[in-house]
């Protein structure tokens, strides 16, 4: 699943084009049991024509073994400064099942906050 975000509805083009925007994408992240099942949510930021300036900033997933094998939730984040020419971000939610029929990977409580 994802959702595009237009920026100009948040930020001066201005001040996003001088760098000094800043985001925050956090997420609780998890799966079940000892399955690796998992989920990653990843930022895409694109120009005002819907071209990628830039992708890769990613978190999760989290793994079994980080969980201690059991159904849980980890609180993850990053933070950087959104790029120059930057006038949408595309958040995307991806959920990878490694075993059994149904996809376990989980994920709560999205955040992207922009801030300067």
């Amino acid at each position: 699943m994802w959702q595009t975000i237009d920026l100009t509805n948040y930020a001066d083009p201005d001040f996003i084009d001088t760098q000094a925007l800043k985001f925050n994408l956090s997420a609780w992240i998890g799966g079940y049991n000892a399955e690796n099942d998992n989920a990653q949510i990843s930022l895409t930021f694109l120009n005002q024509l819907n071209q990628t300036i830039s992708s890769g900033i990613t978190i999760g997933p989290v793994l079994a073994g980080a969980r201690g094998n059991k159904i849980a939730l980890l609180f993850r984040q990053t933070q950087g400064f959104v790029p120059a020419g930057t006038r949408f971000i595309t958040v995307t939610v991806t959920i990878t099942r490694t075993a059994g029929t149904i996809a376990n990977g989980d994920v709560d409580n999205i955040a992207l906050v922009l801030y300067p």
